[in-house]
């Protein structure tokens, strides 16, 4: 290869990284969004919504969510593979740290193109901890890097939110 191509090849590697870093400082700096029970979240072809969240206390204080989460499938070929750890729950201690809990549940479906189903989910939070939210993540499609991974940074309340919390 001769210099001129090893220049062309270095400064396209250079300007691919620069994008990635961007992309990525502002996915992580962007400011959560609150979305309501019954909006629909865009994961690229793929939609999440937050069709009903119910909050129980258990005898330990523990609060006990079971939340069902409609997975859709707006794709026209690809199929798409749902796992309950994709939605965690985001919750703050009294000092406004956040800790992120995951489900108890441990279910998985695939969905092909144009179909949808309906995750039963159940978190589990210890007492202390207070703002709830569900938040879901399941990395960068094609879809996402037009609007910075939006999705992540969708919040959805499962009892009283209290800014600055929810970071």
């Amino acid at each position: 290869m001769t210099p001129k191509v090893w220049s062309v090849l270095a400064i396209t590697a250079a300007i691919a990284v620069l994008l990635v870093a961007a992309f990525t400082l502002f996915a992580v700096t962007h400011t959560p969004y609150v979305v309501a029970v019954g909006t629909p979240i865009r994961h690229d072809d793929f939609l999440f919504t937050v069709a009903a969240a119910n909050r129980r206390r258990l005898a330990d204080g523990t609060a006990q969510y079971r939340v069902s989460v409609l997975v859709q499938n707006q794709a026209k070929v690809v199929n798409y593979q749902w796992r309950d750890t994709i939605a965690y729950v985001r919750a703050f201690d009294t000092g406004g740290f956040g800790r992120d809990f995951f489900p108890v549940t441990h279910g998985s479906f695939t969905l092909h193109a144009g179909e949808e189903r309906t995750a039963q989910l159940t978190f589990n939070i210890p007492p202390g901890y207070s703002s709830a939210n569900l938040r879901f993540w399941d990395g960068i499609f094609m879809g996402d890097a037009f609007n910075g991974g939006a999705y992540g940074k969708a919040i959805v309340p499962l009892e009283s939110y209290h800014p600055p919390f929810g970071t």
